[in-house]
């Protein structure tokens, strides 16, 4: 079984360009914490950040901005 480092690493190797998408701040009960986040590309998702509707969202937009931006943003 692969460590959890070792499936991150196999995650990026393959994953071309990618977006972050992250919990920022959470108000009553949550699927998961301030903090939690998940890596998408274009083919694959590593993470997650509670699944259901929003998490759908969120792949959504995240593939959207992938496939969009001409070039890497870095905060």
């Amino acid at each position: 079984m692969k460590s959890k480092v070792q499936r991150l690493r196999a995650f990026l190797a393959s994953a071309g360009r990618l977006a972050l998408v992250e919990v920022a701040g959470t108000k009553g009960s949550t699927p998961r914490e301030k903090g939690a986040f998940m890596l998408v590309s274009q083919a694959a998702i590593f993470g997650t950040i509670g699944g259901g509707q929003l998490e759908y969202m969120a792949i959504d937009k995240a593939r959207q901005m992938v496939g969009s931006s001409p070039s890497p943003l870095w905060g």
